[in-house]
């Protein structure tokens, strides 16, 4: 095993360079480039969801590999998708100021590189064993990712994108408590479950390509918010 020790950094070091090659291809300003610099976000999530459990399971977990997913994950699921979000639907939202034509489209596309360096750096300080506080930065990239994905041909207001897509960067850095499924699912579930559970999702996926993730992440948001409303009347019924 400790031959194999190196593994981890390995994959959380490509998770990285997924997100640094997400903004060259995007880029590159055409559709295929979007859908190209897309992909690549979500292939670093599954980077970032296989580096932490391959430390475990080899027992090679560090300070530094710590350290190391941190610095990966701002850029694979801040810088990465912030970037995405600008040029494939916030740019171009300009207003004069001063006498200058000032893009709002930049400002709004830095709320995601800033909250995700926050809370990943909030986590690294205070993080508990069975849920996250606030919504996890790869699952945030992935809900950017998925809109060239799923709504190529789609046209979306800027405005309204403008609002949902803060708001996925407000969750971020949010006190609303999220579960961890992959710690459930590896818990509860082995062997034969297990692979029935990679066997179905993958024939969804077959089936009904990106939608079938984009419903899997959209409903993991609303539990959240819908738990955090619920605490909140609770909180305040008397």
């Amino acid at each position: 095993m400790k031959n194999l020790r190196w593994m981890p950094n390995v994959l959380t070091l490509g998770n990285l360079t997924c997100g640094f090659m997400s903004v060259i291809f995007a880029s590159f300003n055409s559709s295929e480039g979007y859908i190209v610099g897309a992909v690549l976000i979500l292939v670093a999530a599954l980077l970032d969801g296989l580096d932490g459990q391959v430390a475990r399971w080899l027992h090679v977990s560090s300070p530094i590999g710590k350290e190391l997913d941190s610095l990966a994950d701002a850029v694979a699921f801040g810088v990465a998708p912030g970037y995405l979000a600008y040029v494939t639907y916030l740019s171009g939202t300009s207003v004069a100021l001063l006498g200058r034509s000032i893009d709002l489209g930049v400002p709004v596309a830095a709320v995601f590189p800033v909250c995700a360096a926050y809370r990943l750096a909030r986590f690294n300080i205070q993080s508990s064993p069975d849920s996250f506080t606030g919504l996890p930065s790869p699952i945030a990239g992935i809900l950017v990712a998925l809109a060239p994905i799923c709504l190529p041909n789609v046209h979306i207001p800027k405005l309204l994108f403008a609002f949902l897509f803060s708001l996925v960067g407000f969750l971020m850095v949010s006190t609303v408590r999220y579960s961890k499924p992959q710690s459930f699912i590896l818990k509860n579930l082995h062997g034969f479950k297990l692979a029935g559970l990679v066997l179905l999702f993958g024939l969804l996926l077959l089936l009904f390509k990106f939608w079938v993730i984009f419903l899997f992440i959209g409903l993991y948001v609303l539990s959240g918010l819908l738990t955090f409303v619920i605490s909140f009347i609770e909180d305040h019924r008397y």
